[in-house]
């Protein structure tokens, strides 16, 4: 995740006429200079250390690297320096800069780890792209990079974790430093879990530091530092700090802490200490389950054309199009502002899924106008015969769930027997589930708030997203019979807190219904929540 503004802030080299939409296409975000000195001076330790870096770019790691040989009495850089860097432009710029290291300009995943000899550090930023940009070739060389070390990624996995692993391979298998700035990804998605895996048994020591403030500014992913060592005192900590200006005052000395079997798949309980210790009582508690054990959690209708598919009630009379072509859809979560889908609160769905050729004159034209601006060469529409017959989910969800959140989570339940948009989840409960209303109750607890913080993934621009398999993590009571009689009993009142703006109080009374710790649950939550609302204030 490198960030471009490196390479004017050092004043060393000028960036080129790039348009930042390319450099975001090919993963370079350049590297900001108290990052690159300090993941140097950790990583290299004595003159006779050989370091490599091994997505060089414009050679701000290298040059970090040259400066720390220096430092410590190097005379020579030749024979200790090396760079790997697949853009040619950005190999010279690396050669400049940096005269005496060796780099070769190739993928990184064409350089065989035999080819160096092993390395006692591994420094850099590997490119960041995610899946759909990461494909061909390149995907494939990785995905075997990463099998030969044991690791099995999946096709979703950006691009990084396949160079975090291939890393690997060119350290000393006894010894060995890796120090690389990747994104918070690495904590919680579900295509990182073996990296994580593959990292606590490769290293004595994974250090992770998080940032309270934003490192680039021009990328909505949080980015983090991985310091794995075996040379060094071993277990797992994580450690935050304010910001990268803090680097100083890492303390190392911190003690490292067992990781619980159930934090295992990830780490994001990790990110703050207090929280994580109310989640670690939440998840020993016999009266919590997850979602996925009554439920499940799916993507909703992917239109690939909203503007044209989904209709207002004003849209629809002007265009006279038939009923029965028109399905309710919610559109975004916001249009419902309570725990349960409310006449008015959705749109219309134009669905044409298995009903043939239409024949409605009003209808057709529409279909003409729509091919007439283009609607029907988007990628979603192209690829469907014909272009506008929206495929369904299979089953029709009883309650939703938004995608995205400012603040929290709320399940909304679905009475209406609506479809929703993609950015809105679809919710289908299993037979011993409570009822819709009971559930969006019982999910209003901060039990289930402070869950979706550690599950879910929070953005540089301070929202957070829950993708259908971190929402069935989500934690929700499990209730009694006479809980659930009471939370039905109290869904009218609490419906209408929800809609009136006063959700902390709506939880409040559903914890003391419940039993459980509002102040130690909501605090905890309320930690986490302000830390990533207050980095979309720093970017």
């Amino acid at each position: 995740m490198r960030s471009q503004r490196d390479g004017v802030a050092s004043g060393m080299i000028p960036l080129t006429d790039e348009t930042l939409q390319q450099v975001k296409a090919r993963g370079a975000f350049y590297t900001p200079r108290e990052l690159t000195a300090f993941l140097a001076a950790w990583a290299i330790r004595d003159t006779d250390d050989r370091t490599l870096e091994p997505s060089c770019g414009d050679g701000s790691f290298l040059s970090a690297a040259s400066i720390r040989y220096a430092d410590l009495g190097a005379d020579r850089l030749a024979g200790r320096l090396f760079g790997i860097e697949l853009e040619e432009q950005e190999a010279a710029k690396s050669r400049a800069l940096v005269p005496g290291a060796a780099i070769t300009t190739s993928s990184f995943f064409d350089v065989e780890p035999d080819a160096l000899a092993p390395m006692d550090a591994v420094i850099g930023n590997p490119p960041y792209i995610r899946y759909h940009g990461f494909t061909g070739e390149n995907r494939e060389r990785g995905l075997a990079r990463a099998r030969a070390q044991g690791v099995g990624l999946t096709q979703l996995a950006s691009s990084w974790a396949h160079f975090v692993v291939h890393a690997t391979a060119f350290l000393s298998a006894d010894g060995g430093r890796l120090g690389l700035v990747l994104p918070a990804e690495l904590l919680h998605t579900d295509y990182a879990e073996p990296v994580r895996e593959f990292l606590l048994k490769r290293f004595r020591s994974v250090v992770i530091v998080a940032f309270d403030s934003n490192v680039f500014d021009d990328a909505e992913v949080d980015a983090i530092l991985l310091l794995a060592s075996n040379d060094d005192e071993g277990g797992f900590r994580l450690i935050r700090l304010p910001s990268v200006a803090d680097l100083g005052q890492l303390d190392f000395a911190r003690p490292t802490t067992h990781i619980a079997e159930h934090e295992a798949r990830r780490w994001s309980s990790w990110i703050d200490e207090p929280a994580r210790l109310v989640y670690l009582d939440l998840c020993a508690n016999p009266a919590i389950q997850r979602l996925s054990a009554i439920g499940t959690v799916d993507i909703g209708v992917v239109t690939g054309a909203g503007k044209f598919f989904v209709l207002t009630d004003e849209q629809v009379a002007r265009l006279g199009l038939p009923e029965s072509v028109l399905t309710p859809v919610v559109q975004r979560g916001g249009d419902v502002p309570g725990l349960e889908v409310h006449p008015g609160e959705t749109r219309w769905l134009l669905d044409l899924q298995g009903k043939g050729e239409p024949t409605d004159p009003n209808l057709l034209a529409y279909i003409r106008q729509g091919e007439a601006d283009g609607v029907n060469l988007g990628y979603k529409c192209r690829t469907r015969t014909p272009w506008y017959a929206v495929p369904l989910p299979k089953k029709l969800p009883v309650a939703f769930l938004p995608y995205m959140n400012h603040r929290t989570p709320r399940l909304i339940a679905n009475p209406s027997g609506a479809w929703s948009t993609n950015v809105v989840h679809g919710v289908c409960l299993k037979p011993e589930a409570p009822s819709p209303r009971v559930l969006a109750v019982a999910m209003l607890s901060a039990a289930t708030w402070l869950s979706a913080e550690i599950e879910g993934r929070a953005y540089g621009g301070g929202v957070l997203k829950l993708e259908t398999k971190e929402a069935e993590r989500l934690i929700v009571p499990a209730l009694t019979d006479k809980q659930a009689r009471t939370l039905f009993s109290d869904f009218p009142s609490l419906d209408a807190l929800v809609r009136g703006g006063s959700i902390e109080a709506a939880s409040a009374i559903v914890d003391k219904r419940l039993g459980l710790d509002h102040v130690a649950l909501v605090g905890a939550y309320t930690a986490l929540r302000t830390r990533r609302q207050e980095r979309k204030s720093n970017q």
